[in-house]
């Protein structure tokens, strides 16, 4: 008889227990959480965005235009359909500008908008390019990755941008 009391105290212990820890769980209603790269996204310690290339503004984008036609290129954004691409980038326009300004209306696989005109900081497009990205892998997918001075001046130019 005690065998029996036992295992109903201990079902009864589980089962109040197991409802108060799924009373104080998320809500599903939330919906997925968002992936941040913390490195500039809500991150109160970072510095402003600068610049110390040429070529990465918003009255010369040249420089940042050679380095995104290697993301628009065939297989990667540059091609419509692509399974397990989100979004492309259409380079063919007179400016960089003009081929991000479609992609602030755009959210990526992450959730976030593929460019930001709130917070350019947040952007997917540039949490993808540093060493820590949002979810997935580091774009791009081969070598060479952009380097610091690169993101940092493709983020001064997402400033310039929303501005």
């Amino acid at each position: 008889m005690s065998y029996t009391r036992t295992n109903l105290a201990r079902f009864l212990v589980l089962v109040i227990f197991g409802s108060l820890l799924a009373a104080c769980g998320d809500s599903t209603s939330a919906g997925p959480p968002k992936l941040r790269n913390l490195v500039f996204c809500e991150n109160p310690n970072v510095a402003a965005p600068s610049c110390t290339l040429s070529g990465y503004s918003t009255a010369d984008d040249s420089a940042l235009r050679t380095k995104l036609e290697g993301c628009a290129i065939a297989g990667c954004h540059g091609n419509p359909g692509t399974p397990g691409v989100s979004w492309n980038l259409d380079l063919s326009g007179s400016s960089v500008q003009s081929a991000l300004t479609p992609l602030a209306s755009t959210i990526g696989l992450s959730g976030d908008y593929v460019v930001d005109e709130f917070d350019p900081d947040c952007s997917n497009i540039l949490t993808k390019v540093t060493e820590q990205p949002a979810g997935g892998s580091r774009m791009p997918l081969t070598l060479p990755y952009w380097s610091s001075a690169e993101v940092d001046c493709f983020r001064s130019y997402l400033h310039e941008m929303s501005n």
